[in-house]
């Protein structure tokens, strides 16, 4: 392993705030002066800066006298700018810089809009709000020294668009001198995710209706890196493995893929929970399984009466079983090993539920004594199941009605959510399918019956629900976030410092590409943002790929943003 050009190689042990001494300095063939000079310039004018270079929509970066004889085609870079999310949120500060939320800008600068490559005929929409950077923040070396140390970058974008085109349609960059007030979204601003492309999962939300029009509003601060490429036998790459360690020294970090999903700690996501249970009954199939092959085999007196379970024989070994577990002695001898009693115990508790299920079975074997009477079974099963459907939503719908017509945000006990639990784990329904085990096996063996218990509980899939997500939305919310319980809080902490395929969100230098490797030496197109998919924010783009905006030194220096470029890169 080498590094492609001479300075700073990232070690996972030295991230500095301010590089003040590397030999790699930026090539600077621009006079510095006349660079900052189109700031001051602009700061110093009754209108704020806009879009192309004013907030002012009617001004252009062509009004802005300047020298730019002497600014660079092209700029070595030394620095990069990784922005790290807070976490924990420093509670007790505003932010100066952030990812989502709502924007702070001025009165006089309209919210961007946008026409939709898919859909030209809907006409200007506005676009969704991605960040908030403060300029005054970013190193004096960023850029090369191009670029404004004051007032602020605003980044919007269309999350639902197929990509943004040249030209920026799809995207917008805003830079102004001063921060406004936050401004509430456009009342027609869609959801952050319609669907139509691949991208994140809203699983936990009713529906797109209920997906939200803003990101969550999560803090970041910067972290100045030497911007430097490492080749690695065939591949180059920016940021070292693991980098989630430097980024955040000292604290706990998860290599896990997720905590544990939570239960339900407020009625919103115990309505969630509710809500996908009577989504998955209504579609629950519960008639009993009765193929042709198994009818025309069980058709054979002997071989029907071999579906029949041998109820004796487990009855003597529960006996058996039972003495076993007497002989243990007293729960709390020293000398009993815990967990075999604990193999007996599960091992009793499945031979008794076998032979209730058996008993089941010869009942109803005796109801219906043939092939043909086991037709009339899948029917009159399959009646009697659909109405306890029928039973069970009505029961669920008055649930869910209960639970809206309360504050979705009130604490739910734990106590309350293992009533709620007990009572989906006791609503069910049974029944008997029949199957063909094969035709290597004996006759007399070949056909089974087994019997399948569907409860209200079973339909929860906790993965599919996502609730994990409640628990993000919550913490990004300084009014919601003391409803995290401290246990559930402590396992997601280290969770949120997770970097999704190693790649930080970042401002300046080079990046971890996905279709392209990172190269060394002057660039001409610096990077304004770069965004890489992000588990605390709910950020997947396309299919988990990435977003960046880049722009050209001599742009960035007469802050002619509306010449920057978007690239929504994915696999």
């Amino acid at each position: 392993m080498r590094p492609a050009s001479p300075g700073f190689v990232v070690r996972a042990d030295r991230i500095q705030d301010v590089l003040e001494n590397t030999n790699n300095r930026t090539v600077r063939r621009v006079k510095k002066p006349a660079a900052e000079a189109l700031y001051r310039q602009a700061a110093a004018q009754e209108e704020p800066v806009a879009a192309s270079a004013f907030d002012a929509p009617e001004a252009t970066s062509a009004s802005i006298q300047t020298d730019v004889q002497d600014l660079p085609g092209a700029v070595l870079e030394t620095v990069s700018v990784v922005l790290r999310r807070q976490v924990p949120i420093r509670g007790d500060e505003a932010p100066r810089s952030w990812f989502g939320g709502l924007p702070m800008m001025p009165e006089n600068v309209p919210w961007p809009t946008s026409i939709s490559r898919d859909q030209p005929q809907k006409g200007e929409f506005p676009l969704h709000f991605l960040a908030q950077l403060s300029c005054a923040d970013l190193p004096e070396d960023l850029w090369g020294g191009l670029g404004p140390r004051s007032g602020w970058l605003l980044f919007f974008f269309d999350p639902n668009s197929c990509e943004p085109e040249s030209g920026g349609e799809g995207y917008r960059v805003i830079y102004t001198k001063t921060l406004g007030a936050e401004r509430q979204a456009p009342a027609d601003l869609g959801p952050v995710y319609d669907g139509t492309y691949s991208g994140p999962q809203y699983r936990h939300l009713e529906g797109v209706d209920a997906i939200p029009d803003t990101w969550r509003r999560w803090p970041v601060d910067f972290v100045t890196v030497p911007n430097s490429v490492v080749e690695d036998g065939e591949f180059a790459r920016v940021t070292p493995e693991h980098f989630e360690k430097t980024l955040y020294p000292g604290e706990a970090h998860s290599d896990s893929e997720r905590p544990p999903v939570p239960d339900p700690f407020t009625q919103r996501m115990v309505l969630a929970v509710l809500k996908s249970i009577e989504t998955r009954l209504g579609k629950q199939p519960l008639k009993p399984a009765l193929p042709d092959t198994v009818l025309d085999g069980l058709r054979d007196a002997e071989v029907f009466q071999a579906l029949k379970v041998d109820t004796s024989d487990l009855e003597e070994k529960i006996e058996a079983l039972q003495s076993s577990l007497q002989n243990f002695g007293e729960p709390d001898d020293a000398e009993i090993d815990s967990k075999e009693v604990d193999d007996a115990r599960n091992r009793l508790a499945d031979l008794k539920d076998r032979l209730e299920s058996g008993l089941r079975l010869t009942a109803l074997l005796a109801r219906y004594p043939s092939a043909e009477a086991l037709q009339d079974y899948q029917r009159d099963s399959g009646t009697a199941n659909n109405s306890w459907r029928e039973s069970a939503l009505r029961d669920l719908r008055d649930m869910i009605g209960q639970v809206r017509s309360q504050d979705l945000d009130r604490s739910v006990t734990p106590a309350d959510w293992d009533n709620i639990k007990n009572y989906l784990q006791e609503t069910g329904t049974r029944y008997f399918n029949f199957f063909d085990l094969g035709q290597l096996r004996d006759p007399s063996s070949r056909y089974s019956a087994l019997e399948k218990k569907v409860t209200l509980w079973d339909l929860y899939d906790a993965n599919y629900v996502q609730l994990w997500e409640f628990v993000a939305d919550y913490y990004a919310d300084p009014g919601r976030r003391a409803l995290i319980p401290a246990e559930t809080l402590r396992g997601f902490v280290p969770y949120w410092r997770q970097l999704r395929q190693n790649r930080p969100h970042r401002v300046g230098g080079e990046f971890d590409a996905l279709q392209s490797s990172p190269k060394a030496g002057p660039t001409d197109r610096l990077l304004l943002l770069h965004l890489a998919g992000d588990v605390a924010m709910n950020w997947t783009w396309g299919d988990a790929g990435i977003v960046y905006f880049r722009i050209s030194p001599q742009d960035l220096a007469t802050g002619s943003f509306e010449n920057t470029e978007a690239v929504l890169e994915c696999y």
